[in-house]
């Protein structure tokens, strides 16, 4: 990680038993001259049952890391930075699940990334204009309010929390505010920030969210690479 980061490896949570930790890896990929975003999200299920109605689990979501590499840092160089956290010691044994953005130049990357080791953990997300969440596998179409508003409803809610010190929270928290909803002629709604204002961070972690709020992922533990 870096000196911002801080994952602790709690035994209990709010005095309540853990039963699950996963973290997710999430990135935003920038185009030739733009920024990336990487984020790691750890989900953690407390309670005395597992998640679902009635059955009392309760999920929580802490923002552990997020980072913005150089920009047009070329993208065999994010791969690696992807495989250095992925085997980063404090995420060592735990299982890991890691989501890439598809949108634009992503599926060269995703190709990549496969060619490294990364297999059983991957998923990969495209980011659409549209209604509903598709996807076949590993591969999913998410229209862009589902991440954006999944995001702000969890921070509403309490049930995504930034770690204390990370450097890039103030940037991050930023995007969000500079975040703009826009009604089309034929009610169609579009989400962006400000001209000028990047959505790198905000989308990296929505993404990262969108996943960990999913019943099912695709898991690896320490994938060789």
């Amino acid at each position: 990680m870096n000196e911002y980061s801080y994952i602790p490896q709690p035994a209990r949570h709010q005095g309540v038993h853990i039963q699950q930790r996963h973290f997710f890896l999430s990135a935003d990929l920038g185009q030739a001259n733009d920024y990336t975003a990487i984020s790691i999200i750890e989900r953690i299920v407390s309670g005395p049952g597992a998640l679902g109605p009635d059955r009392n689990g309760i999920r929580y979501l802490h923002l552990r890391h997020i980072e913005r590499p150089a920009r047009g840092t070329p993208y065999p160089q994010i791969v690696e930075r992807l495989k250095d956290l992925y085997h980063n010691e404090a995420l060592r044994g735990v299982p890991k699940s890691v989501v890439i953005d598809l949108t634009g130049l992503g599926r060269p990357v995703y190709d990549l990334m496969r060619e490294r080791g990364f297999r059983l953990s991957l998923s990969a997300v495209s980011i659409t204009g549209g209604l509903e969440v598709t996807g076949h596998g590993s591969i999913f179409n998410v229209p862009k309010r589902n991440l954006i508003t999944g995001l702000q409803v969890l921070l509403q809610n309490s049930e995504l929390r930034i770690a204390r010190g990370l450097k890039e929270a103030p940037a991050l928290i930023e995007e969000l505010t500079n975040f703009q909803t826009h009604i089309s002629e034929t009610g169609r709604d579009t989400y962006g920030g400000r001209s000028g204002v990047h959505d790198d961070l905000v989308l990296s972690v929505a993404i990262g969210c969108w996943l960990a709020c999913r019943r099912s992922c695709r898991w690896g533990s320490d994938e060789a690479m």
